[in-house]
C-alpha cells in the first residue's frame, strides 16, 4: 500500500533502480562527457534522462545516480544551457521535472554555441596577444620560430571557423535524412 503522503505518480518502482542496459548507457554518456571535457556528472544525468520516457524530477535523479544536490542542480542547469535537457512541468506537481533533447542537431548545436563558438571567438584575442608576444621577442630565431608557429595556430583557428557552419549543417542533414 502506498502511504498516503506520496502522490501515486510519485512512487513508480521503474523509477527506484537502474537496468543494467540503463546502467551501461549513462556510463557510454559519462565517457562522452569527460572525452570532450564536461563533468562526469553531465554526461550521467544526460544518460539517464535519454533512457526515460517520462520526465523526472531532480531529486528522482539524484536517487538513482546517487549525486548530491549540488552535482544534480549545476548539471542540469549546465545541460538546459546547452540544450541538451528540457524543463518540463506536470500538472498537479510542484516539482520541476526534466526530459532529454534527443535530436542530434538541437545536442551538436548547442554543444557548438556554448562550448566551440565561445572559444573561437576567445582565439581571436589570444592570437593578436600572442603576436604581440612574438613581435616583442628580441631573439631573432626565437621570434622567427614564433611567427611560424603563430602563423599555424592562426591557420587552425580558420579551419575550425569554417569547420563548426559545416559541421552543423551536416548534422542537420543527417538528422533530417533519418527521418525518411
Amino acid at each position: 500500500m502506498i502511504p498516503y503522503s506520496l502522490q501515486s505518480s510519485d512512487f513508480v518502482p521503474e523509477k527506484l533502480s537502474l537496468s543494467p542496459w540503463e546502467t551501461a548507457v549513462i556510463d557510454l554518456f559519462l565517457n562522452a562527457a569527460i572525452s570532450v571535457g564536461l563533468p562526469k556528472s553531465l554526461g550521467q544525468i544526460y544518460g539517464l534522462l535519454f533512457c526515460r520516457d517520462e520526465p523526472l524530477a531532480m531529486d528522482d535523479i539524484m536517487n538513482l545516480l546517487s549525486v548530491s544536490k549540488g552535482s544534480a542542480s549545476q548539471g542540469l542547469r549546465s545541460l538546459r544551457q546547452l540544450g541538451a535537457v528540457k524543463s518540463q512541468f506536470l500538472s498537479g506537481q510542484r516539482k520541476e521535472h526534466f526530459v532529454a533533447e534527443i535530436r542530434l542537431r538541437k545536442l551538436v548545436s548547442g554543444f557548438l554555441k556554448e562550448q566551440a563558438e565561445p572559444h573561437l571567438e576567445k582565439g581571436k584575442a589570444r592570437l593578436n596577444h600572442l603576436q604581440e608576444l612574438v613581435d616583442a621577442t628580441e631573439d631573432r630565431n626565437s621570434a622567427e620560430r614564433g611567427r611560424r608557429r603563430t602563423n599555424i595556430l592562426a591557420g587552425w583557428h580558420r579551419q575550425m571557423g569554417k569547420l563548426l557552419p559545416l559541421v552543423k549543417l551536416i548534422v542537420g542533414k543527417t538528422e533530417r535524412s533519418n527521418k525518411r
